[in-house]
């Protein structure tokens, strides 16, 4: 029985399993089919969604950059309206990819990755718009624009808020981005990842900075207690190593962000010739340049490092005057022309009345200051005293523009920021603090301590003629590094080419005080040439005119530097070949500093 009841039962068992091994196939094929008319409708549902947030994303990209023109333009409602706009569709893109159906497909290969990569993206685009751009619309350069006088710290204040604001949200975004694994993405998606990154990279370092100087501001506006910036004024048509002769000198007076102007002096008020600078000077400084530098204010400014012309001059005031000084402000006559392209023109005044040469009243513009206030001044005034007074009142005035409240903040920006480019606006603050915000920017007027982010050359003109000649000193720069064929020690060549463009003829017709003749013949422009060498490199040699040049090198801020005499009769041209080899190390980009002339500077630079 058992084994036929073993045997019944098997028969029995049989056509159950035969139908089991039927079905089997058959319910995979069934859930085969079902999962792809699942994986079909759920693609086209992820797809529907995907092609709506690119569609959002593509109609937002613009209107970013035309509400931060906005907000730079000062038009606040049109940004706000932009703003508005943009933000509506960078929620639309979040909405549609952050979605239960498109996170459940995130774990599947390749696809998943590039899934998480967009929904990722579409958040910190949407966070971006309303954490940092929406409240930046807010925003008014207006604030940093006195008016009758005075800055408002209240809006200054208010503009920290917001920078603070915008900083913390691209911190966030950053750190949301370096969760992606982007070795799993596709070329669109990994190339479109890359480009938000990089916008925001960019924007990280801008406004860190933005935050800190914000910060700092409310103080140096005299929020607290009041501050005193003497500014000085270089006179480029005598060539001096951050600009020219500091010929006149003004204190500027700021107390709860009032600013007014305080003393006023020009070189003659100081004790010149002395027999000892007038604070210790360092070593190699002494060396380089001679004790002149501290012993004559009118050469302060030879040093290319104008923390140090800063200690200097503010010892020179300190003998003179006793007041306090905040820090040290360098301004010359072509930033005074890209001023006034914001300001509009200006008519020069003293005690409130218009000032008259030769029976007519003075009125300064973009196009006439720099060859007023460098050369026909010259033969206008032949008196040094009245000159100094006339540079004085042409920079008061504009000073008196500039705080009426008239100008526009986005074309006042615009010129202070190529003035800081050109190395003709510095400022050297006592504050530590301060100072290390500026740490080597070109508005620091420091060089920088290495080349890691740069490699610095140096060409620096000082003018040893005792006039006005390098009005018409051309300076032109080549640069050439080894540093693309051989970066482990490279060779870097300057090329420093000096022409005086002054005519022949023209010599004899030059205003005394322009041309002496004292120690060169007249229209003959004598100069001190110093180049600089990166930081630890080794000088090499310097030609002049292709012959060998006897010039010495020395150390100074860490660099090599060369100082190379040089004579230039009307007409002549003279070219200085100077070589360094640098040590063992990485470097970065090639970049030239120079002195800042009254004629625009070329530069170019050519890596082997």
């Amino acid at each position: 029985m058992t084994t036929r009841g073993e045997g019944h039962v098997e028969r029995a068992r049989r056509p159950l399993r035969r139908r089991f091994r039927l079905w089997v196939p058959i319910g995979i094929l069934v859930l085969l089919l079902i999962a792809a008319g699942v994986a079909a409708l759920l693609g086209k549902h992820v797809y529907d969604r995907a092609m709506a947030a690119k569609s959002s994303l593509e109609q937002a990209m613009p209107l970013a950059s035309t509400a931060a023109d906005q907000v730079l333009a000062g038009n606040g409602d049109a940004a706000k309206a932009t703003a508005a706009q943009l933000a509506r569709l960078t929620a639309d893109a979040r909405e549609q990819t952050d979605d239960d159906v498109w996170k459940s497909l995130e774990w599947v290969p390749v696809a998943g990755p590039n899934l998480y990569a967009v929904r990722t993206a579409a958040a910190v685009t949407d966070d971006l718009v309303r954490d940092a751009l929406v409240p930046a619309t807010s925003l008014s350069l207006d604030a940093l624009k006195p008016r009758d006088g005075a800055i408002d710290l209240a809006g200054i204040a208010a503009m920290q808020d917001v920078v603070d604001r915008a900083t913390k949200a691209l911190n966030t975004a950053s750190e949301d981005l370096e969760s992606i694994d982007r070795d799993e993405l596709i070329d669109q998606v990994d190339s479109a990842l890359g480009q938000l990154t990089g916008a925001i990279d960019e924007l990280q370092p801008m406004l860190a900075p933005a935050s800190e100087i914000l910060g700092v501001l409310p103080k140096a506006l005299g929020a607290e207690a009041p501050r005193h910036y003497l500014m000085m004024f270089q006179n480029n048509a005598e060539s001096r190593g951050t600009g020219g002769n500091p010929a006149a000198l003004v204190m500027i007076d700021v107390d709860q962000g009032r600013i007014s102007i305080g003393q006023q002096a020009s070189s003659t008020d100081f004790k010149n010739g002395r027999a000892q600078p007038v604070i210790p000077l360092s070593a190699e400084t002494a060396a380089l340049y001679g004790t002149k530098i501290g012993r004559y204010i009118q050469d302060t400014t030879l040093t290319p490092d104008f923390t140090e012309t800063a200690a200097i001059v503010k010892a020179f005031w300190a003998e003179s005057f006793g007041t306090p000084v905040d820090a040290v402000v360098s301004f010359d006559p072509v930033a005074l022309s890209y001023l006034l392209a914001a300001t509009g023109p200006t008519q020069v005044q003293v005690d409130g009345q218009p000032l008259l040469i030769r029976g007519q009243p003075v009125v300064i513009n973009a196009e006439n200051v720099v060859l007023l206030l460098l050369s026909q001044v010259y033969s206008l005034l032949p008196d040094p005293e009245r000159q100094d007074a006339f540079f004085a009142a042409a920079a008061a005035s504009v000073f008196d523009a500039l705080t009426s409240g008239d100008v526009q903040p986005r074309a006042l920006l615009d010129s202070l920021t190529k003035a800081v480019g050109e190395g003709r606006l510095l400022y050297a603050p006592s504050d530590e603090a301060e100072a290390a915000l500026l740490a080597t920017s070109r508005l620091s007027g420091r060089l920088p301590v290495d080349n890691t982010e740069s490699t610095m050359l140096g060409v620096y003109v000082n003018d040893v003629t005792e006039g006005k000649l390098d009005y018409y000193m051309q300076l032109d720069i080549a640069a050439q590094s080894t540093q693309c064929s051989a970066p482990e020690s490279p060779v870097f060549t300057t090329t420093a080419t000096l022409t005086n463009t002054l005519a022949p003829d023209q010599a004899d017709g030059l205003a005394h005080y322009v041309s002496p003749a004292r120690f060169f013949p007249k229209g003959t422009v004598g100069t001190d040439l110093v180049l600089y060498g990166p930081v630890g490199a080794t000088f090499s040699g310097v030609t002049v005119d292709g012959a060998p040049s006897g010039a010495k090198g020395m150390p100074h801020l860490g660099r090599p530097a060369v100082k190379v005499p040089i004579q230039n009769r009307p007409g002549k041209t003279h070219v200085v070949v100077a070589t360094f080899t640098g040590a063992a190390g990485e470097y970065g980009p090639v970049e030239v500093r120079h002195t800042p002339m009254v004629r625009p500077t070329s530069v170019t630079l050519t890596c082997d």
